[in-house]
């Protein structure tokens, strides 16, 4: 009936509103079209998450202006957002000075590492563009530092019922952070695992073995070269 295609056009603008703050139009359409959110439940999925956090970010806070340091963080989430969402990938969270992001769901993506390894060159590639104003408009410039870890995960709506985020639980979520907590400035330090799923298009070196608190295996770390 009308009233019913009606209720159902809305439902679906509902969740295109809801879903377009953190997922590309691509996978927003085929979620709201599908029927239902079966996609949006909790499973386990082969993903690639990704940590970019600004290097030095509590000197820059205590050196300038609250209004100084809210416009790049701004300027820089917004620009991380695009970056990922060009790749396919969805933005998780905010944590900060850090944005978290994953590849491989809720729509399958068999090139989830590769995806999410052409952000992380496009965030560090961004930099440039980004420095070359905040350093005319501010006299300041960051680095980033990105981590970068593949593997098993749960993926999926969590939280209470006044409050839900879509995201990624896990291993391979912890993983990804302290990678990104010992990458040096400008640095995508990644996981053999990760590597292993790339393609050729990237220059990949192994750059040593690390063992982690709570992790039995040393962890083969691995950088992309820019």
């Amino acid at each position: 009936t009308l009233a019913e295609s009606e209720e159902e056009i809305r439902r679906q603008e509902l969740i295109r509103a809801e879903l377009g703050r953190y997922m590309p139009r691509s996978v927003v359409e085929q979620v709201s079209t599908g029927g239902d959110l079966d996609a949006l439940r909790g499973r386990r999925a082969e993903v690639t998450v990704l940590f970019a956090d600004i290097v030095g970010f509590t000197p820059l806070c205590e050196s300038k202006p609250p209004e100084v340091i809210v416009a790049i963080l701004n300027e820089f989430f917004t620009i991380a957002t695009e970056i990922v969402f060009r790749h396919g990938g969805v933005v998780d969270k905010f944590v900060g000075d850090c944005v978290m992001a994953f590849w491989g769901a809720p729509a399958p993506d068999e090139e989830h590492a590769e995806n999410a390894l052409m952000a992380a060159e496009d965030l560090i590639s961004w930099l440039d563009v980004g420095n070359a104003r905040w350093r005319e408009q501010f006299g300041v410039e960051i680095e980033i530092a990105v981590g970068v870890h593949s593997g098993e995960a749960l993926v999926g709506n969590v939280g209470s019922e006044s409050r839900v985020a879509y995201t990624v639980i896990g291993e391979v979520v912890n993983l990804a952070a302290r990678l990104e907590a010992i990458a040096r400035p400008n640095q995508i330090l990644i996981t053999s695992a990760t590597a292993a799923l790339a393609d050729d298009a990237f220059e990949i070196a192994q750059v040593g073995t690390r063992t982690f608190p709570g992790m039995d295996e040393e962890v083969t770390l691995c950088e992309v070269r820019l």
